[in-house]
């Protein structure tokens, strides 16, 4: 009997993006596998729910209440898919030709229970300091892995693993995920990195970029609180978060992680970059007293 891989892919609002990522994992072929697709729109109001029901072979899930959580749409698709290994994908990763034999073979050949692919970011044709910005600092999925934590946008994993760590905490819209792969790492799971499980991200606009920061800067004292049980604003808070981002880090990301040719975006990156910083520091805030109301009312 072939063992089964079950494919979850959130969804809101990304009618295109799930087209051609469904497209896309329709070309990957496995040995020794059957794929079991599943998306979980999470209140779309476009034509995202008419695309996936054109995919005969896709089950297509809503999830009516944890509207806005990407993470409680995972919880639904985990909880009824058949897979012996779960593959977490974002509605806006693009899958390579290789993709998902290259992530089950790193999970065999490194005996490990959690594999982050790779995220490479896809500009679309079209260069904006936003895009480059988003491209050289958010998910890094190898140094990631390093610090023991992954992100959701391209994760293999264990059905076992969900069994003993449990589900991804309802209701949340950014952070979820690096709060259950520490969780997962800090209980013996092992996680690995694949270089080969490539995928590629539709790199965010500026506007999108603030938005997404924003988000995140508001999730991250609930992992804060999970980290040391101690909430105290001048831990968190220092003369550096009011200061622009480095000139040297951006030029050292761009050598490593971009290319030449970005250099000429470098003050409208650095633009984008302090606007970032100081959305995400205004979140963190508003964040951390939104968790320490909580804690004095519990």
């Amino acid at each position: 009997m072939q063992k089964v891989i079950s494919i979850i892919i959130p969804v809101y609002n990304d009618a295109e993006a799930i087209e051609d990522t469904l497209l896309r994992i329709k070309k990957n072929k496995i040995d020794n596998y059957t794929k079991e697709v599943i998306v979980v729109d999470n209140g779309s109001t476009d034509e995202t729910v008419e695309i996936v029901k054109r995919y005969n072979d896709v089950k297509l899930l809503f999830e009516y209440n944890y509207l806005n959580s990407p993470y409680s749409a995972r919880n639904r698709g985990i909880e009824v898919s058949n897979g012996d290994i779960i593959v977490l994908l974002d509605s806006t990763c693009r899958p390579s030709v290789n993709w998902l034999s290259n992530g089950v073979d790193t999970l065999t050949k490194k005996n490990a229970d959690i594999i982050a692919g790779n995220v490479l970011f896809d500009f679309q044709g079209k260069k904006s300091a936003g895009k480059i910005y988003d491209s050289l600092t958010n998910i890094n999925m190898k140094e990631s892995v390093e610090r023991g934590v992954a992100k959701t946008a391209n994760l293999f994993i264990r059905k076992e693993v969900f069994n003993k760590v449990g589900m991804f905490v309802e209701g949340v819209r950014s952070g979820a995920d690096v709060r259950w792969t520490r969780k997962a790492t800090r209980s013996d799971c092992e996680l690995a990195y694949s270089e080969k499980a490539i995928v590629y991200k539709i790199a965010r606009t500026s506007i999108e970029l603030i938005k997404k920061q924003w988000r995140v800067g508001l999730g991250q004292p609930e992992i804060w609180l999970e980290e040391d049980n101690f909430l105290n604003y001048r831990r968190y808070f220092s003369i550096s978060r009011i200061m622009p981002p480095n000139l040297k880090t951006i030029i050292k990301k761009i050598s490593i992680h971009g290319t030449q040719k970005m250099k000429k975006y470098l003050i409208q990156i650095m633009l984008v970059g302090y606007f970032s910083k100081l959305t995400m520091l205004a979140a963190n805030l508003i964040g951390l007293r939104r968790v320490r109301s909580n804690k004095n009312n519990t």
